[in-house]
């Protein structure tokens, strides 16, 4: 159930039961202890309950915890071929994006010195400040304000390294898909890179490895 929630979406009970293959009351349970612990919330709409991961810090430690049990170089191999390849291609982490291509751009905004490591922290340089702005109509700035950490890096458990999670990350994960570089589709959590998405990411990161899923 929980894993259904890492797209940031808001599920019944009923979708999460059919989802985790448990009866609705197993599934009215575990929801009941989830929200004790404040793992997950819900907003009540109508009559009905949509459910969610409580905040972002949820989504981050859910991540964590498939990090360790992904971590096998042997279980990397098998579960590429299989039908987890668009899941490890590109996915939603919560509110950005993740997977092979959440990985090549967070390595290629490192590269260029988008992103730089001040004081033992990952931080946006002045070249990103201008770079996000000019690219993306991203005022970096203005995120400041926000309540949440601006950059985080977040270990990718299929690729085993990071990618860029954060106001940041959200912000980016937003652009993309509202110049429809990237698109939702209609399984679960999986991205799909348009051809104007690749050619954005070339032209503007250099990234030339981003293979079709």
């Amino acid at each position: 159930m929980l894993c259904a929630l890492m797209d940031n979406s808001r599920l019944t009970a009923s979708q999460l039961a059919i989802t985790a293959g448990l009866s609705p009351q197993s599934t009215s349970n575990h929801l009941a202890k989830l929200i004790h612990c404040r793992v997950v919330a819900f907003d009540k709409i109508g009559r009905n309950r949509y459910y969610r991961l409580y905040n972002s810090l949820i989504a981050q430690a859910i991540e964590s915890m498939m990090v360790a049990t992904y971590a096998d170089n042997n279980f990397q191999e098998r579960l590429k071929p299989s039908g987890f390849k668009k899941m490890c291609y590109a996915r939603t982490c919560y509110d950005h994006i993740a997977g092979h291509v959440g990985v090549a751009i967070y390595e290629h905004l490192c590269q260029q010195k988008v992103l730089e490591t001040a004081e033992g922290n990952l931080a946006i340089s002045t070249v990103g400040d201008t770079w996000f702005s000019t690219h993306l109509g991203i005022d970096v700035n203005a995120l400041s304000h926000s309540r949440r950490a601006l950059v985080i890096p977040c270990m990718d458990w299929s690729e085993q390294s990071y990618h860029l999670s954060g106001e940041l990350g959200a912000q980016l994960f937003s652009a993309l898909l509202n110049k429809r570089f990237i698109l939702k589709t209609n399984e679960a959590r999986i991205l799909t890179i348009t051809p104007a998405g690749k050619a954005f990411l070339q032209r503007s990161l250099g990234i030339h490895n981003i293979d079709d899923e």
